[in-house]
C-alpha cells in the first residue's frame, strides 16, 4: 500500500537551471562594450592631457633653466686687466649687439674648472627655424676675433624661437647720462645692466620674462 501510494503521488515539476537568455546575454555584452569604450576613451584623453601638461612643464622648465644659466654667467662677466689697458682688446673682450653678445666669464663653480672663458650668445638657424645657442671656449687673446670662436663647444638653450633682442644700459660718454642702447663695446667698460628678451612664434604658449642682469664686476670706464 505504501508503495502504491508513492507511485500514485504526482511527480513534482523540475526546476530549470538559473541562467541568461540569449537576448539578455547580447544586451549585457553590448553594454559592456559601450562602457569599455567610454572608459578607454576617457583614459586616452587623460593620458593626452597629462602628456600635454608634461610638455608645458618641460617648456617652462627649459625657459627657467636658460634664464638662470644666463643670469649666472652674465653676472660674472669681466674685463681682464689687459683688456682694461688696451681699448682694442677691451672692445673684443665684450662685444654686444642687438642680436648677439660675446663676453668673458668663468665657468659655473660646480664645473670645478678654473680660468676665464669666452662666451657667445646668439640666435642661430636650425632647419628653417631659429634657436638660442650659447657657445664657449677657453680664453686666449687670439680667440677674441670677430666672426665667432671657431671650434667652440655649444649648447642649445631654447628651440624654435622668433627673435633675440639684447640691450645695454650705461654711459656711452663721460658727459652723457646712462641710457639704454642696442650695442656696447668693452672699450666703454662693462655695461651697468644687460637686458635679454626672447620672443617666441605666434601661438607658442612659452613666455620669457625680461631678464635684466647687472654684472658684478661692473666698473665705470676710466675718464
Amino acid at each position: 500500500m505504501i508503495r502504491l501510494a508513492a507511485e500514485a503521488r504526482p511527480s513534482e515539476p523540475r526546476q530549470t537551471a538559473a541562467g541568461f537568455t540569449l537576448v539578455e546575454l547580447l544586451v549585457g555584452l553590448t553594454l559592456f562594450a559601450l562602457l569599455s569604450a567610454l572608459m578607454f576613451g576617457g583614459f586616452r584623453i587623460g593620458v593626452r592631457a597629462w602628456e600635454a601638461g608634461g610638455e608645458r612643464i618641460n617648456d617652462v622648465s627649459r625657459v627657467e633653466l636658460a634664464q638662470n644659466l644666463l643670469r649666472r654667467q652674465l653676472s660674472e662677466a669681466s674685463l681682464p686687466q689687459a683688456a682694461a689697458d688696451q681699448d682694442e682688446f677691451a672692445a673684443s673682450a665684450f662685444r654686444g649687439a642687438g642680436d648677439a653678445l660675446s663676453f668673458l666669464a668663468p665657468l659655473p663653480a660646480h664645473s670645478l674648472v678654473g680660468g676665464l672663458y669666452v662666451f657667445s650668445l646668439a640666435e642661430a638657424p636650425n632647419a628653417g627655424r631659429a634657436y638660442l645657442r650659447l657657445g664657449w671656449k677657453i680664453f686666449r687673446p687670439e680667440n677674441l676675433v670677430p666672426g665667432g670662436l671657431g671650434d667652440e663647444e655649444e649648447a642649445l638653450l631654447l628651440d624654435d624661437i622668433a627673435s633675440l633682442d639684447l640691450a645695454y644700459y650705461g654711459r656711452i660718454g663721460p658727459d652723457r647720462p646712462p641710457t639704454w642702447t642696442e650695442s656696447w663695446s668693452g672699450a666703454l667698460g662693462l655695461p651697468q645692466l644687460i637686458r635679454l628678451r626672447v620672443r617666441f612664434p605666434a601661438g607658442d604658449p612659452r613666455q620669457w620674462p625680461d631678464l635684466v642682469v647687472a654684472p658684478r664686476l661692473y666698473a665705470p670706464p676710466a675718464e
